[in-house]
């Protein structure tokens, strides 16, 4: 059971551990489901499930291996940051070095955690990861306005730059329509 309230007291961003691998990739597909389905953009539920579990379930463990890894490869290059409630990872971030950019590469929250604080502070952390020395970029689908929003609230604002990622491709010629963000450095 989520808690009623994650103040910003009580919310805890930990590194995460190859154990918690499992938690991550569930919190990434229940938050793919929830947020991706859209009638304007063609993208169905079943899209989003194929993408993320495959036609059967047959790509699930290899999800779960994939987050293992990362969640090993820990470094100058990436990071993942989860958010537990009780045992059970609710929320997530990773930052990375992608392309020779610094990008927040992922960060999801289970529906029912969100509004109460898990975002913001795994945003700051992978914002802190990063540093404020250098431009910090990340993708958003185009129709995803609550996420524009956080990311709004938060500093980052829209760039004019095309995206093609392969992130978003969900195969039979659909992908995700994404739009650019950056958080701009600090001047010192």
């Amino acid at each position: 059971m989520v808690a009623q309230e994650f103040d910003n007291q009580a919310t805890i961003v930990e590194l995460a551990i190859p154990a918690d691998a499992e938690g991550v990739f569930n919190v990434q597909r229940l938050t793919w489901l929830a947020t991706y389905p859209n009638a304007d953009a063609g993208i169905t539920e079943d899209d989003i499930r194929i993408r993320v579990e495959g036609e059967h379930g047959e790509i699930i463990s290899q999800k779960i291996e994939h987050w293992r890894k990362c969640n090993e490869a820990t470094g100058s290059e990436r990071a993942t940051f989860v958010v537990h409630d009780d045992s059970r990872v609710v929320g997530f971030a990773a930052p990375a070095i992608i392309e020779g950019r610094r990008r927040i590469g992922a960060i999801y929250v289970l529906p029912e955690a969100q509004g109460k604080g898990v975002g913001g502070k795994l945003l700051q952390k992978a914002i802190e990861w990063h540093g404020r020395d250098e431009d910090i970029f990340l993708h958003v689908a185009s129709y995803n306005q609550n996420a524009i929003e956080f990311y709004k609230k938060n500093g980052f604002v829209e760039t004019d730059t095309k995206i093609k990622d392969e992130v978003a491709q969900l195969g039979r010629g659909k992908e995700i329509p994404e739009i650019e963000m950056v958080l701009r450095a600090k001047s010192n």
